[in-house]
């Protein structure tokens, strides 16, 4: 049975039906968002680690804001982040797979031959959950009283004092490399591969500092086993009441830190990211937010996706020229 040919008024009629239907369901999408289905938020770690709990904090407080929402926490651990990110760059751009993003995924593609994505291009920034300063911190080798004191013995011997990282260009590297290059003092960078080692190995006296993340090392600080000789926060940061910034003991334009941040595919509605936006800003400054992520030494952030994205882009740029500057070969 021969099949019939459509009419040119059939299919123009077609075709204007296609471009109005397409049109609609950004506006649908965004009016039933977020109780379709399920919302899926990837984190690139195992389960129990900074940025899972970070994850499982804001879905809690989301669930507060949107009863009828469901979210399902997805651990795709493996790759430094890759699996995770891969993922949710070739999901859906419907708002329903977010990333949980960490500053240190943007220096994948400077550490890794292969990435199979763009991160500048291939990901939307929505909201940036919290800051979390990065911390001088001295274990019981160092027997300086203060910053001051700390940095004369470190002039007066270069290279005999050790700062641990959790990995080759990871944040506390990254924030060591940058305080070498302002300030000139020579401290022996000594990485590891993550995990509770390199605490232990200070409190042992086997290295004597860190330019740690202050999630890294609260619970030792708040136990006095360790000290933070300075903060890097523009401001004096409440969670660690009478440390100084660097800024303030004179390294000036220097305030480590690092952010989680909540990601989506390119091409997501903007209408979609912008209530994601003014939702998960809402959770994460209530009373319970605020109390949450001091839990993780960290506090919230009231940033539009447009002030995110400008951090994010900028971050990438900066890492970028900082691990380039390093000698850092991708692997």
């Amino acid at each position: 049975m021969p099949v019939p040919i459509p009419s040119i008024k059939n299919v123009l009629l077609a075709g204007l039906l296609a471009m109005a239907g397409a049109a609609m369901p950004a506006a649908s999408q965004a009016e039933d968002y977020p109780t379709s289905r399920p919302i899926n938020v990837l984190v690139g770690f195992p389960a129990g680690g900074p940025a899972d709990h970070a994850a499982r904090i804001l879905t809690k407080l989301l669930q507060n804001v949107w009863p009828k929402a469901k979210f399902i926490v997805l651990n795709q651990g493996g790759a430094n982040g890759t699996i995770a990110i891969n993922n949710t760059v070739h999901a859906a751009p419907d708002g329903y797979t977010l990333l949980l993003g960490t500053q240190s995924m943007v220096n994948i593609q400077y550490l890794r031959k292969e990435v199979p994505y763009n991160v500048s291009k291939d990901l939307t920034p929505v909201a940036m959950l919290l800051r979390m300063p990065n911390v001088l911190v001295v274990g019981p080798s160092v027997k300086a009283k203060d910053y001051a004191e700390f940095m004369q013995q470190v002039k007066a011997a270069p290279g005999k004092y050790t700062a641990f990282s959790t990995g080759i260009g990871s944040d506390p590297h990254l924030a060591l490399a940058e305080f070498k290059e302002k300030t000139g003092y020579q401290i022996l960078h000594v990485p590891y591969k993550g995990g509770a080692t390199p605490v232990l190995d200070m409190l042992a006296g086997r290295v004597d500092c860190s330019f740690a993340t202050l999630g890294t090392v609260q619970s030792q600080l708040q136990k006095g086993k360790i000290r933070a000789l300075a903060v890097g926060s523009e401001k004096p940061y409440p969670l660690l009441p009478g440390v100084p910034t660097f800024e303030q003991l004179g390294v000036k334009g220097y305030a480590p830190a690092v952010w989680y941040g909540v990601l989506a595919p390119k091409g997501t509605p903007a209408a979609i990211v912008d209530k994601l936006n003014k939702a998960i800003t809402l959770a994460m400054n209530t009373k319970e937010g605020v109390e949450q992520l001091a839990s993780m030494g960290a506090t919230p952030t009231h940033l539009t996706p447009e002030q995110y994205n400008k951090v994010y882009q900028q971050n990438i740029v900066d890492n970028g020229k900082l691990i380039k500057s390093l000698g850092i070969q991708p692997s």
